[in-house]
């Protein structure tokens, strides 16, 4: 079978403190690290309140001193609410809704960008002054001042005698986009947008604050809606809609933030500290506030984890049927043969013809509904369990296992190639469930094995955690998370675009929906492991940078950025594939191995 033979070393955190001195004595990008993408695409027409252009008037709340409506012209209301000395919403909105929460892409994806609502004890409240100051209005609460000039609308905000942020233009609220133009202070950097690859300082570049789902260096692999500058302010918007954010790229001393909505609605983060590694902390610590800390994984998270497909393909140890040589050296000299194997069946489109061997979890073939794998052998040298005993064969530490990551795979061969069984109202026949229920036994005799040698198990997903209503699905690929965490003993999960990819809220459902799973249903620790994420995904799960190529310097490259900008706006648990899913070299996965020590996930895509 595909094996990397890389050495387990010690664990460790990538620590906030290297992001901070990275922070600290940050210059300006190269030309290598520089953002590439376009800007954004024309949108529809949504209802249109135009720029604003000055400010009638500012009241107060008349039951909540910490809320504050501004009325700027043509009838268009702003709303202020404090939630600490340091953090306040605010929110734009021509229609006079002011939603509590953004609006997801479809109303079942009920997962929120925040943790708590705005009126959650979780925050103090201060009460708001406010002053009529001559030429402007200021809002107070606590050392943070906003400022409306009434004759222009621009927008200021100080935090004591600081200025942090101003308006260099009014706010323009168009057909479909909002855009809010903020000054470039001098010397002053731009972090966040979530998984930026490539690049971790944005001054005087673009970036894509979009679901483009694109791995490589320079795309945008989870975006997140949140940016922070040295200046002493951070931008959350509360949306899940695509945006992008232009920091002085195409206007020198020009902040430009677009979102594809018809209103500015935003939680802003402000301190006074000067610092580089203090406003680091003050911004994220803020940003945490709101949408909540990053999940603290389980121990077995911080050690290398194997994933591979062991339910699908066919192996033989001769060439007589064709099929992808691998070659395994299991520790022998470079110069060595060692020895040789064959793999067909990768696509899992076919049954496994007569005579080969079909890989298993456990050595052994299925309990019922077998009936499409007459002939084929069944051997434990291509099962899961074999490869773990290589592991402790070689003194290799291992702390997860996923033995479905490949698509078609299943977890088990229990009704193997069968399809229908949908009974006319959408339920399963009592045959399509036992083979389902099989299967999570075969799981969870696998669990049980991996358990015994100190290693947590886990599942990719290809599909929705339920068994799905399609008669055309091969009872082998159904899925029932619940069961497979409750009985099968998982407690990982990976996700892949072909379920959360279409990001924005329903991936930020989607693992919400597999961390209540397991914290809730057995009381463990998850590990998920996502892409297409967006703000307030790190409550749940951590980031892996997708499908890539190793094999070249430029694979390491790219992925430092990528982890640095990744954790410096929001969300420190990132992992990627050692020396990447394709290609790959003896030397840079060595490499590979060893810079990743210091970082969170190491996923071996053996």
């Amino acid at each position: 079978m595909k094996r990397k033979h890389v050495q387990k070393v010690a664990r460790g955190g990538v620590g906030l403190s290297l992001a901070l001195s990275l922070v600290a004595n940050v210059v300006l990008p190269t030309a290598a690290l520089a953002a590439k993408s376009p800007g954004i695409a024309d949108v529809g027409t949504q209802s249109v309140g135009g720029s604003l252009t000055s400010v009638e008037g500012v009241t107060q709340d008349d039951t909540d001193a910490n809320v504050v409506y501004v009325t700027f012209n043509d009838g268009i209301m702003g709303k202020i609410t404090f939630l600490e000395d340091g953090i306040f919403r605010y929110n734009v909105d021509p229609s006079g809704a002011f939603s509590e929460y953004a609006t997801p892409r479809q109303a079942s994806q009920t997962a929120r960008i925040q943790q708590y609502p705005d009126k959650s004890d979780e925050y103090s409240h201060p009460a708001t002054s406010i002053a009529n100051a001559g030429d402007a209005f200021t809002v107070s609460a606590g050392d943070t001042t906003i400022s409306f000039d009434k004759d222009t609308a621009l927008m200021s905000v100080s935090v004591g005698d600081k200025t942090v942020m101003s308006e260099s233009a009014p706010l323009s609220l168009s057909a479909g986009s909002t855009v809010q133009t903020l000054t470039e202070n001098n010397g002053e950097n731009f972090f966040g947008g979530g998984t930026q690859n490539g690049r971790f300082v944005h001054t005087g570049n673009s970036i894509n604050i979009a679901n483009e789902a694109s791995w490589v260096d320079e795309g945008v692999s989870s975006p997140n809606p949140f940016y922070w500058t040295s200046n002493g302010y951070g931008v959350l918007r509360n949306t899940f809609q695509d945006g992008t954010y232009d920091f002085g790229k195409t206007s020198s001393g020009a902040v430009t933030t677009t979102h594809k909505e018809n209103e500015l609605d935003a939680y802003y983060f402000v301190t006074s500290d000067t610092g580089s590694s203090a406003v680091t902390q003050d911004m994220l610590q803020d940003f945490y506030k709101v949408t909540g800390n990053p999940v603290l994984l389980p121990e077995y998270a911080f050690y290398l984890g194997h994933l591979n497909a062991y339910n699908r393909d066919s192996w033989s140890t001769d060439n007589s049927s064709g099929g992808k040589a691998w070659t395994i050296k299991e520790g022998e000299p470079s110069t060595s043969a060692g020895t040789t194997t064959y793999e067909k069946n990768m696509q899992g489109d076919a049954p496994v013809a007569s005579g080969l061997s079909i890989e298993t979890l456990n050595g052994h073939g299925p309990t019922v509904s077998g009936d499409k794998l007459e002939g084929v052998n069944f051997s434990r040298e291509f099962s899961a369990q074999a490869v773990i005993d290589r592991y402790a064969d070689n003194d290799m530490p291992l702390g997860w296992f996923l033995p479905n990551d490949g698509y078609g795979a299943g977890y088990g061969q229990n009704g193997y190639f069968m399809t229908g069984g949908v009974n006319a109202d959408g339920t399963s026949s009592s045959e399509r469930l036992a083979a389902v229920a099989a299967n999570v036994d075969n799981l969870a005799e696998f669990t049980d094995y991996a358990n015994k040698h100190g290693v947590s198990t886990g599942l990719w997903t290809q599909s929705y955690l339920v068994p799905d209503s399609n008669s055309g699905t091969m009872w082998q690929r159904l899925r029932d998370f619940d069961a497979e965490v409750k009985v099968g003993g998982v407690t990982t999960l990976k996700t892949d675009v072909a379920w959360v990819g279409a990001g924005y809220s329903m991936e930020l459902s989607g693992v919400k929906q597999a961390y209540d799973i397991v914290t809730t249903g057995v009381n463990a620790r998850p590990n998920i492991i996502t892409l297409c994420g967006w703000a307030g995904t790190q409550r749940f799960g951590a980031i892996w940078t997708g499908d890539q190529t190793g094999g070249n310097w430029e694979y390491i490259r790219f992925h430092i950025p990528t982890y640095i900008g990744q954790s410096l706006a929001g969300n420190p648990n990132i992992g990627s594939d050692m020396d990447g899913i394709f290609g790959g070299s003896a030397l840079i996965a060595t490499r590979d191995q060893e810079w990743k020590t210091f970082t969170p996930l190491m996923l071996d895509m053996a």
